[in-house]
């Protein structure tokens, strides 16, 4: 299968955009996810797909326990700040973060967040998919959600 025509088939779906943080003791990574959702309300459980070389998911092997940030439309850059690969040491530092199970951070001004521990990892070709229990979520800031569609920020025409 052509991968170029798999991408842009799958672009075609508009996804939220969320970012997902964990700690251990000697770290705190975080990286923007769109591969986000819902799984199951009772018991509730939520899942993303993380590149097996991912940073941050190694970090939630070794922790198993992460929150979720779901990104407002305003928070363009900060969903390229967390997609960028490399050191994070100062990732944090700026951030209105607010700590949650653990300590570990979640964004006060997204629109929501999830405090989640680990369920289940399922290895998914070069992916791994990262099933959690919701043990702590809250609203924080009502606005339109950032979107992301045909590989681009998308932000839905107004309707009268």
């Amino acid at each position: 299968m052509d991968t170029k025509i798999f991408r842009e088939t799958l672009a075609q779906f508009a996804t939220g955009i969320t970012v997902v943080i964990s700690r251990t003791a000697r770290t705190t990574h975080g990286m923007t996810v769109n591969s986000f959702t819902s799984v199951s309300l009772t018991p509730p459980l939520v899942l993303f797909c993380a590149d097996n070389r991912s940073d941050t998911f190694q970090t939630v092997q070794e922790s198993h326990r992460f929150t979720v940030s779901i990104l407002a439309d305003r928070q363009e850059a900060l969903s390229q700040r967390f997609a960028l690969t490399g050191p994070q040491e100062e990732l944090f530092q700026s951030l209105n973060c607010r700590e949650g199970i653990d300590g570990i951070p979640y964004l006060a001004d997204g629109l929501a967040f999830l405090d989640c521990s680990v369920e289940n990892i399922i290895p998914a070709g070069d992916h791994h998919i990262v099933i959690g229990h919701v043990d702590n979520l809250g609203l924080l800031n009502p606005s339109d959600p950032l979107l992301y569609y045909q590989s681009n920020y998308y932000r839905p025409a107004a309707t009268s």
